[in-house]
Parts: structure tokens; C-alpha cells; sequence
């Protein structure tokens, strides 16, 4: 690009012209002319790297119409049936050394929450992680979902088990096999069969390879795009993924926060996924981030935030901003008092890219938003 560059601005003629006129003049008229000369150079300048820059992008975009959207899977589909045992189960965080392991059962125990974890290169021994006890909510269903309101039983919706368990202390760029189970002490375990996640690469080294996806639902087209990423994942073109928001579309019918993790389990049990929400975790059908918190927690805490909605981490070359497009964020806010802090904190020459990841642009011509 700067030797198209160069090239461009020397074969501006005029640029050149007008300088070499000027130059026979008088001293002010020189001084004026120089002044013309650099303001045509900049103008010329700024005409062909926008003209590098479009050449670059035509090879890399390509006009795409919006098509409207795909067929919802039904709850009734066999992959929305629920299994017995530990299901449901995804990672979040996507940090290099920490990760939080969460899934569901359908057992009514309560009892602590395990993971068996063990790096690949060392698979004779397994180290048990303690987590705190599985816990339920319960949530009105939205009217679309069950229109008799709050007076019918069944339109107050009751999540199975929840569980989760935060792995810390991992190596960065490793492999792991972990399972869950869903109960400790004298009662016989019910584990998950095992499965491996690579952690990211760690901060400071020269490359990460992020897979970054949105508004992901539960359609035929999410579908396909899960199976496109997974099958990067599986290929190794990916070490993380960023999910800037909407993620079940649940819209207040609760089964489907469910459904999609039943749905997408074979990715999200397999790739670190980093999360922020999007306006359909808090405002459509009343969500008000109650299923998002439970089921999608994530490392805020080590980020020195004090919420949920906002946090940071690290990974190759890059520091990452994830940021709640539904939450103050003004002079003043506690978004901004932490954004500011973090953003103070980063080491460029460890971590020279900074990539904020959040729902709804800034600037936007989508009148919906």
C-alpha cells in the first residue's frame, strides 16, 4: 500500500506544477504557494489511499441482500429432547487460563458441582474441581409462550439443575479433557462423557484467531453456521470465539434457552466462547438478563469489573473489550469508570490490537436499533 502509494502521488503531475510555478515567484508568493502545494499534496494523498483502500476491500467484500429470515427449529425436533444426566453443557470466558464450565441436569440434587479436568500430554490423572452447589430459577413465561399469565401454573417456567464450575490456573495454548458430573460425597456420580477444549494462545504471542458470530438464534440458518464454525474449530483455524449478543432468541419462552444450548452443545462444549448481551437478553419478552446471567457466567471478576455485562481479556496479541450496548456508559457510569481503567492498564507492546466487541454500533442507520 505505500508503494501504490508513492506511486500514485508521482504521477500527480499538478501537484508538482503548481509548485515548480510558485517556486519562480516572489518570497510570499512562494510561501503562499507551498502552502497550496501541501494542501494539494494532502488532498491528492488522500485521494489515492481512498483509492488503495477501495481497491483492497473489493477484494475482500461483495454486495450481499438480506434474505429475511430461516424456519425455527421446533422444540419438537429430536435434538431438543432432553437427555438424561449432565446436558447443556458450554464453556464461557474464553480467557488463557480461566474458564468456566457450565451445564444443566435434570437430577433434583443440589449437591456441589464437579469437573475432572486433566491436560491431554498428562492423561493418568484427573484433578477434581469443586464448584458451588446447582441451583434453579424460575421465570414467567412470556404471553406468546403461555398466554394465561401469571395465574396459570404452567406459564411459570422452572429450569432444571443449573451448574457451573470455574477451571483456573490452565496453561495457555493447551489441550484439555474434562467431564461434569452432578454430584460428590457418597452418591455415585453421574458423569458426562469427556470431552477437550484448547485454551487460547497466551497474551503476548505473535497470533490469536478469533471466530466472531451474533445474532445467532435457533433456525436452520443457525444451524448451518454453527456447523461452519465448529468445523473451523475442528480444523484449527480458530482458538476462541467472541459472541457480540442474541444469542437463543428466546424472547421470554424460557424452553428455548434450553434448546439452544441442546441444540449447539457439540460446539460450545468445545470452543471458549466470549459473550456479550444483546436486547434480546434483556428486553424482549421480559428477559431482563435473568436466564443470560444464569446460564452464560464469565470472568468479569478477574477483569476488576463489577459486572457481569462488562469485562475484558487477553489472548495472542489482542486486548479485548466486552462491552453492554444496554447500560450506561456515559462520563461518570461504572461501564465508563472501568472502560477507562482497563483501557489504562493495556500494554500495546504486549497486546498492540484492542478490539471492543458489543452489541448495537455505535452509529447505525437501522432505525429498529
Amino acid at each position: 500500500a505505500q508503494a501504490r502509494a508513492r506511486s500514485a502521488s508521482s504521477e500527480n503531475k499538478p501537484v508538482s506544477q503548481h509548485s515548480a510555478r510558485q517556486g519562480r515567484g516572489s518570497e510570499s508568493d512562494g510561501a503562499a504557494g507551498r502552502r497550496s502545494g501541501l494542501a494539494a499534496a494532502f488532498c491528492n494523498l488522500e485521494h489515492s489511499m481512498m483509492h488503495i483502500l477501495a481497491t483492497a476491500l473489493s477484494g475482500t467484500t461483495r454486495p450481499s441482500n438480506r434474505v429475511g429470515g430461516s424456519p425455527l427449529i421446533p422444540l419438537s425436533d429430536p435434538r431438543n429432547a432432553q437427555r438424561a444426566g449432565p446436558e447443556q453443557i458450554h464453556l464461557t470466558g474464553a480467557s488463557v487460563d480461566s474458564i468456566h464450565v457450565t451445564w444443566s441436569d435434570n437430577d433434583t440434587s443440589t449437591a456441589p458441582s464437579v469437573v475432572e479436568v486433566r491436560a491431554v500430554s498428562d492423561a493418568a490423572s484427573w484433578t477434581a474441581v469443586l464448584g458451588p452447589s446447582g441451583s434453579v430459577y424460575s421465570a414467567l413465561q412470556a404471553a406468546d409462550a403461555c398466554p394465561g399469565g401469571y395465574t396459570d401454573p404452567s406459564c411459570i417456567y422452572t429450569s432444571s439443575v443449573l451448574h457451573s464450575v470455574q477451571l483456573t490456573q490452565l496453561e495457555p495454548a493447551t489441550e484439555y479433557e474434562y467431564r461434569v458430573r452432578s454430584a460428590a460425597g457418597k452418591v455415585q456420580a453421574r458423569s458426562s462423557r469427556s470431552l477437550r477444549f484448547t485454551t487460547p494462545p497466551a497474551a503476548g504471542s505473535p497470533a490469536v484467531r478469533f471466530g466472531v458470530v451474533a445474532d445467532l438464534g435457533q433456525t436452520t440458518n443457525s444451524s448451518a453456521t454453527v456447523s461452519g464454525l465448529q468445523q473451523a474449530a475442528e480444523d484449527g483455524s480458530i482458538d476462541a470465539i467472541l459472541l457480540g449478543g442474541d444469542l437463543s432468541y428466546a424472547d421470554g419462552d424460557h424452553r428455548r434457552w434450553d434448546s439452544y444450548a441442546r441444540l449447539f452443545e457439540g460446539l460450545w462444549a468445545g470452543v471458549p466462547v466470549a459473550h456479550v448481551g444483546g436486547n434480546h437478553e434483556v428486553s424482549s419478552g421480559g428477559e431482563n438478563w435473568l436466564a443470560y446471567s444464569r446460564r452464560y457466567p464469565n470472568g468479569h471478576a478477574a477483569a476488576q469489573s463489577d459486572s457481569f455485562l462488562w469485562y475484558s481479556l487477553e489472548a495472542g496479541p489482542a486486548h479485548v473489550m466486552m462491552l453492554c450496548s444496554y447500560a450506561a456508559s456515559g462520563p461518570g457510569s461504572p461501564q465508563h469508570e472501568w472502560l477507562t481503567r482497563d483501557l489504562a492498564s493495556v500494554d500495546r507492546r504486549r497486546t498492540p490490537w484492542l478490539i471492543a466487541v458489543l452489541h448495537t454500533p455505535w452509529y447505525t442507520s437501522n432505525r429498529h436499533h
